[in-house]
């Protein structure tokens, strides 16, 4: 009788652990993916699908990361805050600019060179999501000061000049696509893209830099980066947003074939489990990302270990950048 009961009390009690499991960290407490995630289509990377080589110079070398992280070292020098980027990037002639001009010719000696490295980082953390970044705000000056260059270059007469200045920032938006790690990043370099694209087709067009060839590679590029961008700003729409859907975010962590996404998601999922007032959810999503913080992934792991540790203060230093 009591060997009876103590089977019947082990069984009760794998029920209940099993009950509490499935509450606190099963699908339904995490909430379900909804349908606009769970495609096949919207878990497949993004690419661009026309490649740039028509519109770059041939390689002389080796080490283009060093002379990037070089560039966004100088940028930050020359401006530390918001107000003096935005200074920067409003000048009254670009091409006189001494500040400009040694950011542009920084870009076109490591488009001339290889790079390497899997991942181009500028801070070698996993950042918190924020509304306005200092990083991103760098990282857009850089593009933003290298295309008022080449303009100022166009309108001098000087193609050749403007030419080199838009190669360059098409090298640097198509690596910082490719060799970015996280999704601000690679939307600067998508960016970057499409405006060097823009202006080449339009330098190639007709003048004295005309090329038909030239032309149509960049034609070709640019529609084809602005496919990709739609694809990609769609997906930014979901995922970066003020009150992430837990179930959505969770989904992409598990399934998204873009290393990019998933760290971004898991970072939301860190804000999902404070904006919620359902406890159960938010004790699933502290589940979760406790489970993600020994991901054999050291991204992954770093991404979540940064996601659990999010505060209340946290919520309101977000809420105020």
């Amino acid at each position: 009788m009591n060997y009876k009961m103590g089977i019947a009390i082990a069984i009760i009690f794998l029920i209940v652990v099993g009950v509490v499991i499935y509450i606190f960290i099963g699908p339904s407490s995490i909430g379900q993916p909804s349908s606009r995630v769970s495609s096949s289509v919207f878990l497949q990377p993004i690419k661009i699908g026309y490649g740039i080589g028509g519109l770059t110079p041939t390689p002389t070398g080796s080490g283009a990361g060093a002379i990037y992280l070089q560039t966004y070292a100088r940028i930050t020098k020359l401006a530390n805050d918001r107000h003096a980027l935005q200074q920067l990037t409003n000048p009254s002639d670009p091409t006189t600019s001494p500040q400009i001009l040694s950011i542009v010719k920084l870009l076109e000696q490591a488009a001339t060179k290889t790079i390497s490295r899997k991942y181009l980082l500028f801070i070698p953390h996993v950042r918190l999501p924020r509304i306005s970044d200092i990083l991103t705000n760098r990282l857009n000056a850089i593009g933003q000061v290298t295309s008022a260059y080449a303009a100022g270059c166009i309108n001098d007469k000087q193609q050749k000049k403007a030419a080199q200045a838009l190669t360059a920032l098409l090298i640097f938006g198509q690596r910082l696509w490719r060799h970015g790690l996280f999704v601000d990043v690679r939307t600067c370099g998508l960016s970057d893209i499409d405006s060097a694209a823009a202006g080449l087709r339009m330098l190639y067009k007709f003048g004295p830099a005309k090329n038909l060839y030239e032309y149509h590679t960049a034609a070709k590029l640019l529609a084809a980066t602005d496919s990709a961008s739609r694809r990609w700003y769609s997906k930014q729409k979901i995922v970066d947003v003020l009150n992430p859907h837990s179930g959505d975010m969770a989904y992409i962590v598990r399934h998204d074939r873009d290393l990019s996404w998933r760290l971004d998601a898991m970072l939301e999922l860190g804000i999902a489990r404070w904006t919620t007032s359902y406890a159960p959810r938010a004790h699933a999503i502290a589940a979760f990302l406790r489970h993600y913080t020994k991901s054999p992934n050291h991204w992954i792991s770093a991404a979540a270990k940064r996601a659990y540790g999010m505060t209340a203060e946290t919520m309101n230093e977000l809420a105020n950048n």
